[in-house]
């Protein structure tokens, strides 16, 4: 644990995250000298004589960045952690804090926004799909709250959290495969029981129905992104609307000009959703040192217009599109085109945080 009688705590926090300075001007009353970087460019020598680390998704905190640093705390303003490398922090005693569900309702409004989009587009009736939701942590829990007060049919699918006890009524990945439309949320696990890496592979996108969508805005390599553009390229009639991809920054060009919906890893990207993800490593560094929160969420919150539902799932996305236009964040992912892969960290940094919209849906 740092000296606490330091005269002033060095910090390094990603550019992208909000409010560091507000939240994290002092610590334990002494004042802080705050460097903010692009998070793909941090390095060991930033770190020389740095106590705190503040990331988001793709810095990544291992041995090679913090050999030899004095950091002490790393938090990650994200919900995934496959970026930290935890066993390196336990070993050297750094403490570490994720922000769980800081994003869940921003990704839960892309995905209803995605599903009311490609109905509208294909000219489906929402209320006869059933949607299989892959993972139900924080963010697919949301999602089957929304589609639950909508009237949208979904099931759930989850075996570490079935395995655990969860009270839920779950179904097999073979039952997902069956479903209207498929979205992911679980976490990258590259080996083990419960490994996602190519969950949905070849096999999976072969015995899925025709007309089917998959949503993925969990972790790329989720999805066999090779697989899904020669499946759909041989002619399967499938849509995809992707958020993530395998590989980032890189993106398989391809499998964006097939895909009805391509934008760069922004689904969370709501300024309710980054402010709660800044907040959270807030408390987590006030609690480390049994400190009191000087400063309430409620404070930071924006307020954001309210989208009020009429019942009609017929012309949802019309009904949506004033609060979230999911077309202009794919359009202004096609305009880089063959650059979005050495822009794709601009793309990200430049995107308009949206307010959202669900009410107590």
């Amino acid at each position: 644990m740092p000296n606490m009688s330091l005269l002033m705590w060095n910090i390094v926090a990603d550019e992208n995250m909000p409010l560091v300075k507000e939240l994290f001007a002092e610590f334990g009353g002494e004042p802080t000298r705050i460097k903010r970087l692009s998070g793909r460019c941090i390095t060991p020598k930033n770190l020389y004589n740095t106590d705190i680390l503040l990331v988001r998704s793709i810095t990544q905190v291992n041995q090679a960045l913090l050999k030899g640093s004095p950091v002490r705390f790393v938090g990650t303003a994200t919900i995934g952690t496959d970026h930290i490398d935890l066993d390196y922090l336990s070993q050297q005693g750094i403490e570490f804090s994720s922000a769980p569900g800081s994003n869940a309702q921003g990704v839960a409004e892309y995905v209803l926004t995605s599903i009311a989009y490609w109905a509208e587009k294909r000219n489906i009736d929402l209320s006869e799909i059933k949607v299989g939701i892959i993972g139900a942590g924080n963010v697919g829990s949301r999602v089957a709250k929304v589609l639950e007060s909508l009237g949208i049919d979904y099931l759930l699918n989850d075996p570490p959290l079935e395995a655990a006890g969860d009270s839920r009524s779950f179904v097999s990945l073979k039952e997902i495969n069956q479903c209207d439309v498929i979205t992911c949320h679980v976490p990258f696990l590259a080996s083990g029981q419960y490994s996602t890496y190519h969950l949905i592979d070849d096999a999976f996108l072969e015995d899925m129905p025709e007309y089917a969508l998959i949503i993925n805005s969990s972790r790329g390599a989720v999805l066999d992104n090779v697989a899904a553009y020669e499946i759909k390229h041989a002619g399967k009639k499938i849509d995809y609307t992707l958020d993530v991809w395998e590989g980032e920054p890189k993106v398989n060009l391809k499998l964006m000009e097939q895909s009805l919906i391509a934008t760069p890893h922004i689904a969370g990207y709501s300024q309710e959703g980054k402010t709660r993800g800044t907040y959270q490593l807030y408390q987590a560094l006030n609690q480390w040192h049994g400190l009191e929160n000087a400063i309430s969420l409620d404070e930071l919150l924006p307020q954001a217009p309210k989208w009020h539902w009429d019942g009609n799932l017929k012309g949802l996305y019309q009904s949506i599109k004033p609060y979230y236009d999911i077309e202009a964040d794919d359009h202004r992912m096609r305009q880089v085109g063959a650059n979005v892969e050495q822009k794709f960290d601009l793309l990200r940094k430049t995107y308009p945080q949206r307010l959202e919209f669900l009410d107590t849906l």
